[in-house]
C-alpha cells in the first residue's frame, strides 16, 4: 500500500491513546478525528485539546498535509 499524499491545504486533527493504559510501551493508537479546512480542524483541535486528559490522549496533533503544526502536550525542552 502506497503512503498517503496531502496536499498543501488538508488539515488533520489526530490523537494518541496507549493500546493499553497501563504499559505504554506496548504502543499507540492513532485516531484522525477531523479532516478539513483550517478553520474547522483548529476549531476540533482547541476542543479536543481542553478535554485531553480526561479522554486518555497521550498526544493531540494539528497537521497540515501531513506535518504537524502544533501538539498537545507542548514540548518543555526539559530532559530527564
Amino acid at each position: 500500500m502506497e503512503p498517503m499524499t496531502r496536499s498543501a491545504g488538508e488539515w488533520d486533527v489526530v490523537a494518541t491513546r496507549p493500546y493499553d493504559p497501563g504499559d505504554s510501551a506496548k504502543g499507540m493508537e492513532e485516531t484522525v478525528l477531523v479532516q478539513g479546512v483550517e478553520e474547522e480542524a483548529r476549531r476540533v483541535y482547541a476542543d479536543e485539546i481542553a478535554a485531553a486528559s480526561e479522554r486518555g490522549y497521550q498526544h493531540v496533533k494539528l497537521r497540515c498535509a501531513g506535518t504537524d503544526v502544533d501538539c498537545w502536550p507542548p514540548a518543555t525542552g526539559w530532559t530527564s
